[in-house]
């Protein structure tokens, strides 16, 4: 049997499949292309027409009778203190109030994706979510900042309510300053606007008690059903460490769900980024 020498040239390995789906240039491969698809799918929503549905309704809101409408077209369904926070929207005109908006959701997009932010617009949720200009963006932002800035939270608390149930992270892991601070903060911001406009509270707690459960394009799947399963989620990131699964826990947790609300799933790509970097200080 002949013997090889050091000198003859060896054989290159083949690399695995697994290697050859997940090494760095198939990973920036996979992104670019997710990346150049999404810019052409938002490209062509935008120019169907009639963007900005939902954010319509914050920037028509009146700020002293803000549920008039109680279902459909300009229907507000937040509470008081983020009338007032939308109310300056009106000093622009439209549809440039609109833009600013689009910019402000494309901007938060970009802080929570970075190099990723152009590839989730191939997932359509988040494009609708631009096009519409509702604040799912805005909740998936709160997510990831709350865990460093707890007072962040108290934006899910206020705006679709049910979300705050991924207050259950800090209370499994007995974080009790930063659930307190959060808690607190929520409770301070309700009871000023409460003591300014006790009023509008009652006519808030009235409005979203009577909404309807179903709508057009909604996912007929009642908050009751998922609400638990959402509470069982963040517990379960709780006690595994994964903070990114609290992003479809605030998902199933939405009040009416629709297709749009999946977009607060980008905060997965942030909420991982900082459980690998924990991990490696860990390991330091």
């Amino acid at each position: 049997m002949a013997v090889r020498t050091s000198g003859e040239p060896q054989p290159l390995e083949r690399p695995s499949f697994r290697a050859r789906f997940t090494g760095p240039h198939a990973v920036r491969a996979i992104r670019d292309g997710l990346s150049i698809g999404g810019l052409l799918f938002l490209i062509l929503t935008m120019l169907s027409g009639g963007a900005g549905y939902d954010f319509f309704a914050y920037w028509s809101v009146n700020p002293a009778d803000p549920y008039t409408i109680k279902e459909g077209f300009g229907a507000f369904h937040y509470a008081p203190p983020l009338v007032w926070l939308v109310g300056p929207l009106k000093l622009v005109p439209w549809p440039a109030a609109y833009w600013l908006w689009f910019g402000l959701l494309f901007l938060v997009l970009v802080w929570l994706a970075r190099d990723w932010a152009l590839a989730w617009l191939a997932f359509p949720p988040v494009v609708l979510e631009l096009y519409h200009g509702n604040i799912h963006l805005l909740i998936g932002g709160a997510l990831v900042l709350m865990l460093r800035r707890p007072p962040a939270f108290l934006f899910l608390a206020l705006s679709k309510v049910s979300p705050g149930i991924v207050a259950l992270w800090w209370l499994v892991r007995r974080e009790w300053r930063p659930l307190a601070i959060a808690l607190g903060a929520s409770a301070a911001v309700i009871a000023v606007s409460f003591a300014l406009a006790p009023a509008l509270w009652w006519e808030y707690l009235t409005h979203i008690s009577s909404e309807a459960n179903h709508a057009p394009n909604l996912i007929p799947i009642p908050l009751a059903l998922r609400l638990p399963f959402a509470a069982a989620i963040a517990v379960l990131a709780a006690r595994l460490d994964r903070p990114w699964l609290l992003a479809p826990a605030i998902v199933l947790a939405l009040p009416l769900l629709w297709i749009h609300g999946f977009a607060a799933l980008v905060a997965i790509t942030p909420l991982v980024r900082m459980e690998r970097a924990a991990r490696v200080r860990s390991l330091e």
